[in-house]
């Protein structure tokens, strides 16, 4: 497949990511690279529904098998986190 230059552009984003990821235990790269990875499934998005399928299946062969328990780590810090906002209950 012959990939355009802003979806190659995502997928080194996403690569170079994950590769920090497996050298560097941190949250925060881990973190970096969900927002990398979101950057490019918004990016998919806008493409034509032909080439959607073909770099959905691109995104996948890059992702480590390690991929589920990163996320799973950043969805647990993130509840961890306080959150900014105020309620108030009446």
């Amino acid at each position: 497949m012959m990939r355009e230059p802003m979806l190659e552009s995502h997928m080194n984003n996403l690569q170079a990511s994950i590769q920090w990821a497996q050298y560097q235990d941190d949250i925060d790269v881990l973190n970096m690279a969900r927002t990398t990875m979101d950057q490019l499934i918004h990016f998919i998005t806008t493409l034509p529904e032909s080439q959607q399928q073909d770099a959905y299946q691109s995104v996948d062969s890059v992702l480590p098998m390690e991929w589920p328990i990163w996320m799973e780590a950043c969805r647990y810090s993130d509840s961890e986190q306080p959150s900014d906002q105020t309620v108030v209950l009446h």
